[in-house]
Order: structure tokens, then C-alpha cells, then sequence
């Protein structure tokens, strides 16, 4: 396994467990994600920590069952940094014997400083708060 491999499988290792030890150590200490609704500044702090304790509670609440990347294809940019292009499979399960598949397509920026490679910049192509409220997993504006 390449490097980029062995992050990532880490990095879905975290998508399952929302271990905020491990997540927190696979971002820089500032980030940026983005989506279709615009971008957003992080800090890697106890603020993103508690974001992800909040992030397992509501994934449990709407019967999360795991996530899985299907494809990774990586482009070194230079030395130090390397897009990712990666496409997760999520399952959850809200109603018993009814799961619910999703497809998401997330494009990662990773900087390594020469003791791995970090996330610093990531973009999601699909709203997928929207994708869920159309499946019926999450209430949708108005609900």
C-alpha cells in the first residue's frame, strides 16, 4: 500500500469509529472544506473534537452503519502535496431491514511536512444533507 493508501484506510478506520483522537490527527492544524453551499475555515482544536462526538451521536440517531471508500485516484501535486479524488459508500439503517445506500464523491488536498500526509483542504461534490432529506433519513427545511 502506498502512503496515500495507508492514510486513507486510516481515514475510513475514523468515518466508522468517529474516534476524535484519530480523526483530529489526519488534519492540519488549520483546514478548509467546501461543498455546494460555499466554504468553511476549521480549526484543528476541541472545538472539531466535540464536533465529531456530535457528528457520532446524530449518525447513530439516524442508523448509520458504515462508510467505506469504493475508489481513491490521487494526483501528486509536488512534493509535499496530493489531491484525492475519493468515492465513499455510506450505509444506514434508520428503519430495521431497510438500509439506505449513498454515494459521495469527496476531492481531498493533503500536505505532508514529511511526517505524513494531512488533510488541508477537502470538497464535497454532493450537498449531501440535501441527498439525505431526499431519501427520507433526515427531516428536510420545512420538516
Amino acid at each position: 500500500m502506498t502512503t496515500i493508501e495507508l492514510f486513507f484506510a486510516r481515514y475510513e478506520e475514523g468515518a466508522n469509529s468517529f474516534d476524535p483522537d484519530l480523526v483530529c490527527s489526519q488534519y492540519t492544524t488549520e483546514f478548509m472544506g467546501g461543498g455546494p453551499g460555499g466554504v468553511v475555515c476549521g480549526r484543528n482544536d476541541q472545538s472539531l473534537r466535540q464536533a465529531f462526538v456530535q457528528r457520532k451521536a446524530f449518525f447513530k440517531e439516524i442508523g448509520f452503519k458504515r462508510a467505506r471508500i469504493l475508489h481513491i485516484e490521487k494526483t501528486s501535486l509536488d512534493d509535499r502535496y496530493t489531491m484525492a479524488k475519493v468515492h465513499w459508500h455510506m450505509t444506514f439503517e434508520k428503519q430495521p431491514g431497510h438500509p439506505l445506500d449513498f454515494k459521495f464523491f469527496i476531492t481531498y488536498f493533503l500536505f505532508d511536512s514529511g511526517s505524513g500526509p494531512k488533510v488541508v483542504f477537502w470538497i464535497s461534490h454532493e450537498d449531501e444533507q440535501k441527498v439525505m432529506q431526499e431519501a427520507g433519513l433526515i427531516p428536510g427545511e420545512s420538516g
